[in-house]
Protein backbone atom coordinates (compact mmCIF):
# COMPACT_ATOMS: atom_id res chain seq x y z
CA UNK A 1 0.00 0.00 0.00
CA UNK A 2 2.90 2.48 0.38
CA UNK A 3 4.08 2.08 -3.22
CA UNK A 4 0.39 3.33 -4.48
CA UNK A 5 -0.25 5.93 -1.89
CA UNK A 6 3.26 7.42 -3.06
CA UNK A 7 1.99 7.15 -6.74
CA UNK A 8 -1.01 8.39 -6.16
CA UNK A 9 0.32 11.55 -3.80
CA UNK A 10 3.02 12.29 -6.87
CA UNK A 11 0.05 11.79 -10.27
CA UNK A 12 -2.23 14.22 -7.80
CA UNK A 13 -0.29 16.97 -7.06
CA UNK A 14 1.97 17.27 -10.08
CA UNK A 15 0.73 19.96 -12.20
CA UNK A 16 3.64 20.65 -14.34
CA UNK A 17 2.47 18.57 -17.08
CA UNK A 18 -1.01 17.86 -16.18
CA UNK A 19 -2.15 21.70 -15.39
CA UNK A 20 -5.81 21.12 -16.51
CA UNK A 21 -6.38 17.94 -15.04
CA UNK A 22 -5.02 19.33 -11.99
CA UNK A 23 -7.02 22.21 -12.61
CA UNK A 24 -10.32 19.68 -13.18
CA UNK A 25 -9.24 17.81 -9.51
CA UNK A 26 -9.22 21.37 -7.87
CA UNK A 27 -12.62 21.94 -9.03
CA UNK A 28 -13.76 18.67 -7.74
CA UNK A 29 -12.24 19.50 -4.18
CA UNK A 30 -14.23 22.89 -3.86
CA UNK A 31 -17.18 21.47 -5.30
CA UNK A 32 -16.96 18.81 -2.51
CA UNK A 33 -16.02 21.49 0.12
CA UNK A 34 -19.26 23.84 -0.68
CA UNK A 35 -21.03 21.09 -1.01
CA UNK A 36 -20.55 19.12 2.35
CA UNK A 37 -20.70 22.54 4.08
CA UNK A 38 -24.37 23.77 2.29
CA UNK A 39 -25.35 20.07 3.32
CA UNK A 40 -24.27 20.69 7.11
CA UNK A 41 -25.62 24.48 7.09
CA UNK A 42 -28.60 23.85 5.27
CA UNK A 43 -30.17 20.87 7.44
CA UNK A 44 -28.80 22.97 10.38
CA UNK A 45 -30.96 25.75 9.18
CA UNK A 46 -34.21 23.13 9.06
CA UNK A 47 -33.22 21.69 12.34
CA UNK A 48 -33.32 25.20 14.01
CA UNK A 49 -36.65 26.23 12.83
CA UNK A 50 -38.31 22.65 13.79
CA UNK A 51 -37.08 23.20 17.22
CA UNK A 52 -38.53 26.89 17.20
CA UNK A 53 -41.62 25.90 16.23
CA UNK A 54 -41.89 22.58 18.44
CA UNK A 55 -41.23 24.61 20.99
CA UNK A 56 -43.90 27.40 20.62
CA UNK A 57 -46.06 24.69 20.50
CA UNK A 58 -45.52 22.98 23.56
CA UNK A 59 -45.70 26.08 25.38
CA UNK A 60 -49.61 25.21 24.97
CA UNK A 61 -49.30 21.17 24.72
CA UNK A 62 -48.23 18.52 26.11
CA UNK A 63 -45.34 16.44 25.31
CA UNK A 64 -47.93 13.13 25.29
CA UNK A 65 -51.86 13.42 25.97
CA UNK A 66 -53.97 10.41 27.37
CA UNK A 67 -57.57 11.39 26.05
CA UNK A 68 -59.49 9.90 29.39
CA UNK A 69 -62.96 7.78 29.27
CA UNK A 70 -65.51 6.79 31.54
CA UNK A 71 -64.03 4.18 33.03
CA UNK A 72 -60.51 5.60 34.50
CA UNK A 73 -60.02 8.62 36.71
CA UNK A 74 -56.91 11.11 36.38
CA UNK A 75 -55.64 9.76 39.98
CA UNK A 76 -55.69 6.33 38.59
CA UNK A 77 -53.41 7.54 35.65
CA UNK A 78 -51.25 9.29 37.84
CA UNK A 79 -50.19 6.77 40.22
CA UNK A 80 -49.73 4.29 37.21
CA UNK A 81 -47.64 6.77 35.49
CA UNK A 82 -44.98 6.83 38.64
CA UNK A 83 -43.88 3.42 36.94
CA UNK A 84 -42.32 5.31 34.26
CA UNK A 85 -39.05 7.64 34.82
CA UNK A 86 -39.14 9.44 32.00
CA UNK A 87 -42.06 11.36 32.41
CA UNK A 88 -41.61 14.92 34.77
CA UNK A 89 -44.75 16.68 35.20
CA UNK A 90 -48.20 15.02 34.85
CA UNK A 91 -51.58 17.27 34.94
CA UNK A 92 -55.10 16.92 33.96
CA UNK A 93 -56.51 19.09 31.27
CA UNK A 94 -60.04 19.65 29.55
CA UNK A 95 -61.07 21.36 25.86
CA UNK A 96 -64.49 22.11 24.42
CA UNK A 97 -65.82 24.45 21.64
CA UNK A 98 -67.11 27.75 22.91
CA UNK A 99 -69.06 31.19 21.93
CA UNK A 100 -67.07 33.79 22.98
CA UNK A 101 -68.78 37.09 23.35
CA UNK A 102 -67.60 41.02 24.04
CA UNK A 103 -70.35 43.74 23.56
CA UNK A 104 -71.47 42.77 19.93
CA UNK A 105 -69.08 40.89 18.79
CA UNK A 106 -69.15 36.97 19.06
CA UNK A 107 -66.84 34.42 17.88
CA UNK A 108 -66.64 30.85 18.42
CA UNK A 109 -63.30 29.24 19.78
CA UNK A 110 -61.63 26.46 22.06
CA UNK A 111 -61.29 26.97 25.74
CA UNK A 112 -58.58 24.75 27.13
CA UNK A 113 -58.70 23.88 30.98
CA UNK A 114 -55.51 23.63 32.34
CA UNK A 115 -54.85 22.19 35.81
CA UNK A 116 -51.69 24.10 36.70
CA UNK A 117 -52.43 27.16 35.39
CA UNK A 118 -50.78 30.15 36.88
CA UNK A 119 -53.68 33.11 37.37
CA UNK A 120 -54.36 35.39 40.17
CA UNK A 121 -57.84 34.57 40.52
CA UNK A 122 -59.68 31.11 38.72
CA UNK A 123 -61.70 33.54 36.69
CA UNK A 124 -59.04 35.04 34.81
CA UNK A 125 -58.19 33.64 31.15
CA UNK A 126 -55.21 33.92 28.60
CA UNK A 127 -56.27 34.86 25.45
CA UNK A 128 -54.99 34.52 21.95
CA UNK A 129 -53.81 37.66 19.99
CA UNK A 130 -55.38 36.64 17.09
CA UNK A 131 -58.85 36.07 19.17
CA UNK A 132 -58.11 38.81 21.02
CA UNK A 133 -57.88 40.99 17.93
CA UNK A 134 -61.21 40.00 16.55
CA UNK A 135 -62.87 40.87 19.64
CA UNK A 136 -61.20 43.44 20.58
CA UNK A 137 -60.32 43.31 23.60
CA UNK A 138 -57.11 43.98 25.81
CA UNK A 139 -55.92 42.54 29.17
CA UNK A 140 -58.59 43.41 32.24
CA UNK A 141 -61.38 43.58 29.67
CA UNK A 142 -64.63 40.94 30.90
CA UNK A 143 -65.73 38.31 28.24
CA UNK A 144 -68.72 36.00 28.31
CA UNK A 145 -68.19 32.30 27.80
CA UNK A 146 -71.31 30.15 26.45
CA UNK A 147 -71.14 26.33 25.49
CA UNK A 148 -72.86 24.94 22.71
CA UNK A 149 -74.92 23.16 25.54
CA UNK A 150 -75.89 26.13 27.44
CA UNK A 151 -77.00 27.82 24.20
CA UNK A 152 -79.78 24.56 23.20
CA UNK A 153 -80.67 24.85 26.88
CA UNK A 154 -81.59 28.59 26.80
CA UNK A 155 -83.32 28.07 23.17
CA UNK A 156 -85.26 25.30 24.41
CA UNK A 157 -86.23 26.86 27.62
CA UNK A 158 -87.00 30.19 25.25
CA UNK A 159 -84.65 32.72 27.34
CA UNK A 160 -82.15 34.66 26.98
CA UNK A 161 -78.48 32.87 27.01
CA UNK A 162 -76.06 33.57 30.27
CA UNK A 163 -72.55 32.67 29.97
CA UNK A 164 -70.14 32.91 32.50
CA UNK A 165 -68.26 36.00 32.81
CA UNK A 166 -64.26 36.12 32.97
CA UNK A 167 -61.70 38.54 32.73
CA UNK A 168 -58.80 39.03 30.19
CA UNK A 169 -55.53 38.11 32.25
CA UNK A 170 -53.28 37.67 29.53
CA UNK A 171 -52.10 37.73 25.88
CA UNK A 172 -50.36 34.84 24.17
CA UNK A 173 -48.89 34.65 20.70
CA UNK A 174 -47.78 31.23 19.36
CA UNK A 175 -47.11 32.15 15.93
CA UNK A 176 -48.95 33.68 13.07
CA UNK A 177 -49.35 30.32 11.52
CA UNK A 178 -51.01 27.93 14.16
CA UNK A 179 -54.54 27.78 14.77
CA UNK A 180 -54.12 28.78 18.65
CA UNK A 181 -53.63 32.40 18.57
CA UNK A 182 -56.86 32.89 16.21
CA UNK A 183 -59.12 30.92 18.17
CA UNK A 184 -58.07 29.56 21.51
CA UNK A 185 -58.08 30.65 25.24
CA UNK A 186 -56.96 29.24 28.68
CA UNK A 187 -58.07 29.07 31.52
CA UNK A 188 -58.00 26.95 35.74
CA UNK A 189 -59.25 23.67 35.07
CA UNK A 190 -61.17 23.10 38.23
CA UNK A 191 -62.92 27.05 37.73
CA UNK A 192 -64.28 25.53 34.48
CA UNK A 193 -65.49 22.08 35.97
CA UNK A 194 -67.31 24.55 38.24
CA UNK A 195 -69.18 26.38 35.96
CA UNK A 196 -70.18 23.40 32.96
CA UNK A 197 -67.04 24.34 30.46
CA UNK A 198 -65.62 21.05 29.78
CA UNK A 199 -65.64 18.57 27.12
CA UNK A 200 -63.00 16.03 26.54
CA UNK A 201 -61.10 14.78 29.61
CA UNK A 202 -57.35 14.62 29.21
CA UNK A 203 -53.98 13.34 31.21
CA UNK A 204 -50.98 15.55 29.91
CA UNK A 205 -47.39 14.18 30.28
CA UNK A 206 -44.17 15.97 29.75
CA UNK A 207 -40.82 14.40 30.46
CA UNK A 208 -37.26 15.96 29.87
CA UNK A 209 -36.29 15.00 26.33
CA UNK A 210 -39.30 16.12 24.03
CA UNK A 211 -38.07 14.57 20.86
CA UNK A 212 -38.20 10.60 22.92
CA UNK A 213 -41.76 10.97 23.00
CA UNK A 214 -41.93 7.88 20.27
CA UNK A 215 -40.53 5.46 22.82
CA UNK A 216 -42.26 6.41 25.64
CA UNK A 217 -45.67 6.39 23.91
CA UNK A 218 -44.85 2.59 22.77
CA UNK A 219 -44.50 1.74 26.53
CA UNK A 220 -47.21 3.36 27.24
CA UNK A 221 -49.45 1.45 24.96
CA UNK A 222 -48.06 -1.55 25.78
CA UNK A 223 -49.67 -1.33 29.50
CA UNK A 224 -52.34 -3.37 30.57
CA UNK A 225 -54.42 -0.23 32.31
CA UNK A 226 -53.48 2.14 29.37
CA UNK A 227 -53.53 0.29 26.20
CA UNK A 228 -57.29 0.95 25.34
CA UNK A 229 -57.10 4.51 26.03
CA UNK A 230 -56.23 7.12 23.38
CA UNK A 231 -52.59 8.07 23.37
CA UNK A 232 -50.83 11.22 21.21
CA UNK A 233 -47.40 12.87 21.32
CA UNK A 234 -46.85 15.97 20.47
CA UNK A 235 -45.69 14.83 16.89
CA UNK A 236 -49.60 13.51 16.75
CA UNK A 237 -51.24 16.74 17.76
CA UNK A 238 -49.87 18.70 14.10
CA UNK A 239 -48.91 15.80 12.34
CA UNK A 240 -49.60 17.33 9.15
CA UNK A 241 -46.79 20.02 10.31
CA UNK A 242 -44.65 17.82 11.64
CA UNK A 243 -44.94 15.30 8.20
CA UNK A 244 -44.35 18.68 6.11
CA UNK A 245 -41.47 20.12 7.90
CA UNK A 246 -39.77 16.53 8.03
CA UNK A 247 -40.23 16.04 4.27
CA UNK A 248 -38.72 19.72 3.72
CA UNK A 249 -35.65 18.72 5.71
CA UNK A 250 -34.94 15.20 3.96
CA UNK A 251 -35.78 16.70 0.34
CA UNK A 252 -33.38 19.37 0.87
CA UNK A 253 -30.61 16.88 2.18
CA UNK A 254 -31.34 14.83 -1.16
CA UNK A 255 -31.10 17.85 -3.80
CA UNK A 256 -27.86 19.43 -2.03
CA UNK A 257 -26.44 15.63 -1.68
CA UNK A 258 -26.57 15.99 -5.47
CA UNK A 259 -23.90 18.46 -4.96
CA UNK A 260 -21.78 15.85 -4.00
CA UNK A 261 -22.52 13.29 -6.95
CA UNK A 262 -22.13 16.07 -9.69
CA UNK A 263 -18.35 16.51 -7.76
CA UNK A 264 -17.67 13.01 -7.49
CA UNK A 265 -18.30 12.83 -11.52
CA UNK A 266 -15.71 15.65 -12.06
CA UNK A 267 -13.50 13.13 -10.02
CA UNK A 268 -14.06 10.21 -12.73
CA UNK A 269 -13.50 12.31 -15.28
CA UNK A 270 -10.35 13.65 -13.97
CA UNK A 271 -9.16 10.56 -12.96
CA UNK A 272 -9.99 8.94 -16.73
CA UNK A 273 -8.19 11.43 -18.38
CA UNK A 274 -5.16 10.90 -15.58
CA UNK A 275 -5.12 7.18 -16.51
CA UNK A 276 -4.92 8.07 -20.37
CA UNK A 277 -2.10 10.22 -20.16
CA UNK A 278 -0.04 7.67 -17.58
CA UNK A 279 -0.78 4.53 -19.88
CA UNK A 280 3.18 4.27 -20.68
CA UNK A 281 4.14 5.04 -16.73
CA UNK A 282 1.78 1.80 -16.16
CA UNK A 283 2.84 -0.31 -18.37
CA UNK A 284 6.10 0.07 -17.65
CA UNK A 285 5.30 -0.44 -13.39
CA UNK A 286 3.20 -3.96 -14.56
CA UNK A 287 6.86 -4.60 -16.81
CA UNK A 288 8.81 -4.06 -13.98
CA UNK A 289 6.99 -6.61 -11.60
CA UNK A 290 4.21 -4.09 -10.13
CA UNK A 291 0.97 -6.55 -9.68
CA UNK A 292 -2.62 -5.29 -10.89
CA UNK A 293 -3.83 -4.43 -7.34
CA UNK A 294 -1.04 -1.79 -6.92
CA UNK A 295 -2.05 -0.19 -10.13
CA UNK A 296 -6.05 -0.38 -8.84
CA UNK A 297 -5.14 1.13 -5.27
CA UNK A 298 -2.98 3.91 -6.91
CA UNK A 299 -5.54 5.74 -9.15
CA UNK A 300 -8.38 4.78 -6.50
CA UNK A 301 -6.49 6.23 -3.97
CA UNK A 302 -6.37 9.69 -6.22
CA UNK A 303 -10.40 9.63 -5.46
CA UNK A 304 -10.58 8.97 -2.08
CA UNK A 305 -7.77 11.62 -1.22
CA UNK A 306 -9.73 14.30 -2.64
CA UNK A 307 -12.71 13.22 -1.34
CA UNK A 308 -11.28 12.86 2.19
CA UNK A 309 -9.69 16.29 2.07
CA UNK A 310 -13.06 18.25 0.46
CA UNK A 311 -15.44 16.11 2.55
CA UNK A 312 -13.35 16.51 5.88
CA UNK A 313 -12.86 20.70 5.03
CA UNK A 314 -16.39 20.79 4.18
CA UNK A 315 -17.78 19.57 7.56
CA UNK A 316 -14.98 21.72 9.27
CA UNK A 317 -16.14 24.84 7.49
CA UNK A 318 -19.75 23.93 7.62
CA UNK A 319 -19.49 23.68 11.44
CA UNK A 320 -17.89 26.83 11.71
CA UNK A 321 -20.52 28.93 10.25
CA UNK A 322 -23.11 26.97 12.06
CA UNK A 323 -21.65 27.76 15.49
CA UNK A 324 -21.34 31.40 14.38
CA UNK A 325 -24.31 32.05 13.36
CA UNK A 326 -25.67 30.50 16.20
CA UNK A 327 -23.69 32.37 18.98
CA UNK A 328 -22.96 35.89 16.58
CA UNK A 329 -26.25 35.88 15.04
CA UNK A 330 -25.14 37.12 11.42
CA UNK A 331 -28.06 36.57 9.87
CA UNK A 332 -30.78 38.80 11.19
CA UNK A 333 -34.65 37.95 10.75
CA UNK A 334 -35.95 41.97 11.23
CA UNK A 335 -39.84 41.38 11.77
CA UNK A 336 -39.91 38.19 12.54
CA UNK A 337 -40.67 36.35 15.70
CA UNK A 338 -36.96 35.42 16.07
CA UNK A 339 -34.41 37.89 16.30
CA UNK A 340 -31.48 35.64 14.20
CA UNK A 341 -31.84 32.67 11.64
CA UNK A 342 -32.42 29.41 14.52
CA UNK A 343 -29.31 26.98 14.17
CA UNK A 344 -29.55 23.64 15.52
CA UNK A 345 -25.83 21.85 14.75
CA UNK A 346 -26.21 18.20 14.78
CA UNK A 347 -23.03 15.83 14.60
CA UNK A 348 -25.15 12.92 13.54
CA UNK A 349 -25.61 15.18 10.32
CA UNK A 350 -22.16 16.44 10.30
CA UNK A 351 -20.69 12.63 10.13
CA UNK A 352 -23.58 11.51 7.77
CA UNK A 353 -22.50 14.25 5.30
CA UNK A 354 -18.34 13.66 5.33
CA UNK A 355 -18.94 10.00 5.09
CA UNK A 356 -21.09 10.62 2.30
CA UNK A 357 -18.23 12.75 0.05
CA UNK A 358 -16.00 9.91 0.89
CA UNK A 359 -18.14 7.29 -0.44
CA UNK A 360 -19.19 9.02 -3.31
CA UNK A 361 -15.73 10.25 -4.03
CA UNK A 362 -13.93 6.81 -3.70
CA UNK A 363 -17.01 4.93 -5.71
CA UNK A 364 -15.57 7.35 -8.75
CA UNK A 365 -12.70 5.99 -8.43
CA UNK A 366 -13.31 2.61 -9.21
CA UNK A 367 -13.76 3.08 -12.72
CA UNK A 368 -10.62 4.74 -14.19
CA UNK A 369 -8.80 2.28 -11.59
CA UNK A 370 -10.09 -0.60 -13.60
CA UNK A 371 -9.36 1.45 -16.75
CA UNK A 372 -5.51 1.76 -15.49
CA UNK A 373 -5.45 -2.17 -15.09
CA UNK A 374 -6.62 -3.20 -18.92
CA UNK A 375 -3.49 -1.82 -20.61
CA UNK A 376 -1.70 -3.54 -23.44
CA UNK A 377 1.77 -3.43 -22.05
CA UNK A 378 3.44 -4.79 -25.37
CA UNK A 379 1.64 -1.61 -27.05
CA UNK A 380 2.67 1.26 -24.79
CA UNK A 381 6.25 0.02 -24.61
CA UNK A 382 6.34 -0.29 -28.53
CA UNK A 383 5.00 3.50 -28.60
CA UNK A 384 7.47 4.22 -26.53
Amino acid sequence: MHIPFLLSRKYLFSIKHHSFISFINVLSFLGLLIGIASLICVTSIFNGFRLLVRDMLLTIDPHIRITMNDELKHGDITERLKYYIQTLKVQESTSTKIIISHKEITQAGMMLGVQYFNAKEPNRVAIGIGLADKLGVKIGDTISLSTPSMLDIAISGMTIPVGIRVIIDSVFQISSGVQYDNSFLMGNLQFLLNNGIAGKKYTDLYIEHPDDVDGLKSSLQQDPLLQKLHIETWKDLHKDLYSTMEFERNMSFIILGIISFVSAFNILIAMWMMVKSKLKDIAMLLSMGANEKDIRWTFLLQGLIIGTMGSVLGGCVGTVLCYGQQYYGWISLPNSIVPTMPIALSYDIVCISIILGIVVSGIAGIYPSLLATQTNISEQLRQE
